[in-house]
């Protein structure tokens, strides 16, 4: 049975999370990704909310009637996060006009397990597939083994991108964003063209912030991302015709660098995807090869312009060597 001691204790607990929300919201509203603390909560996505497991079934128990009312606001926040998430999606939205099934995946430039790559391609092959830190060695492998799957495809050596198409790609072009250029192909599918974005955004910074201790770093690399962001909108605005984004987002979908791209795009998983639809492995991700890898955080996305629809998406949770997991989508481009 609870002790009055204990119960005050986690009363009081509940009071400080639910504060330490409050200045959250509060600080990601007027500083968003600038202030290290605020950037560093935003990455932690849904976690943040990890003390709701313990919290909730503690007041319903206890029928502590003051906590339970002090959690309804961040219940209120998980859900305005993340509820949509959990809401069962159609399962036929209808059959696709002009159907295209686009995968970003970003390999790992220190994975060296090209077979189970393809493996996972063979078990959810894409139309279009978008791939992010490609090395040399990399490319070479995969032209050689895919082009009889794969027409057409286009590279963009330096800032290791690579585009594989079964549909014609009609052009190239490279837009010189920092740290990584954007790579943008036009792609023709039957009478439609659409434009594929490709993209390696800017790195979180926490980590570089911890070994640097250089504060700035953080916030310039979130400024970047920014930039990067503002350089896909405007190439999209410049063009007449759909658009995906496909890319190794390096933010979560708490960040200012997210709320900026989906003001004008739909996120693909968000509109059609179910459950937290976590990509990013932990440990794997700081390079420790280990035979647990949780998956973290969702940080690969595939966007897409409002004159297309998804009908479906799905993260592939087969092994693939990398710290990433691939999100495979089917559009329509003329719903």
């Amino acid at each position: 049975m609870v002790s009055i001691n204990q119960g005050n204790i986690v009363t009081a607990s509940i009071f400080v999370y639910a504060f330490a929300l409050l200045i959250w919201v509060a600080g990601r509203a007027t500083m968003g990704d600038q202030s290290i603390y605020i950037l560093a909560l935003n990455y932690l996505g849904v976690w943040l909310f990890l003390p709701l497991v313990i919290f909730i079934p503690w007041v319903m128990l206890s029928r502590n009637t003051l906590g339970a009312l002090v959690l309804l606001f961040p219940i209120f926040l998980f859900l305005r996060f993340y509820g949509t998430m959990f809401i069962p999606k159609s399962l036929d939205p209808g059959k696709p006009k002009t159907p295209i099934t686009v995968m970003t995946f970003n390999l790992q430039c220190s994975n060296g397990d090209v077979n189970s790559i393809l493996a996972m391609l063979d078990s959810h092959p894409p139309d279009v597939l978008a791939l992010q830190e490609v090395t040399q060695i990399y490319e070479e492998s995969l032209v050689k083994v895919l082009k009889e799957r794969y027409a057409y495809h286009a590279a963009h050596k330096p800032a290791g991108l690579l585009i594989f198409s079964q549909h014609p790609i009609l052009s190239q072009e490279i837009l010189p964003s920092r740290p990584w250029p954007i790579q943008r192909a036009i792609i023709q599918v039957g009478e439609t063209q659409f434009q594929l974005f490709n993209g390696h955004l800017a790195k979180p910074g926490i980590i570089e912030v911890l070994v640097t201790r250089d504060i700035n770093r953080a916030r310039e690399l979130a400024a970047t991302r920014v930039s990067q962001i503002d350089q896909i909108m405007h190439a999209i605005s410049e063009k007449d015709m759909p658009a995906i984004v496909a890319c190794d987002g390096n933010m979560t979908n708490l960040t200012l660098s997210y709320a900026l791209i989906t003001a004008k795009l739909q996120d693909a998983f968000k509109e059609r995807g179910w459950g937290l639809g976590h990509t990013f492995l932990m440990p794997r991700g700081f390079e420790i090869r280990t035979g647990i890898n949780l998956p973290f955080q969702r940080i690969d996305y595939l966007f897409y312009s409002p004159e297309i629809s998804v009908t479906r998406v799905q993260v592939i949770t087969r092994d693939t060597g990398s710290d990433h997991r691939p999100v495979w989508a089917q559009f329509d481009l003329n719903p």
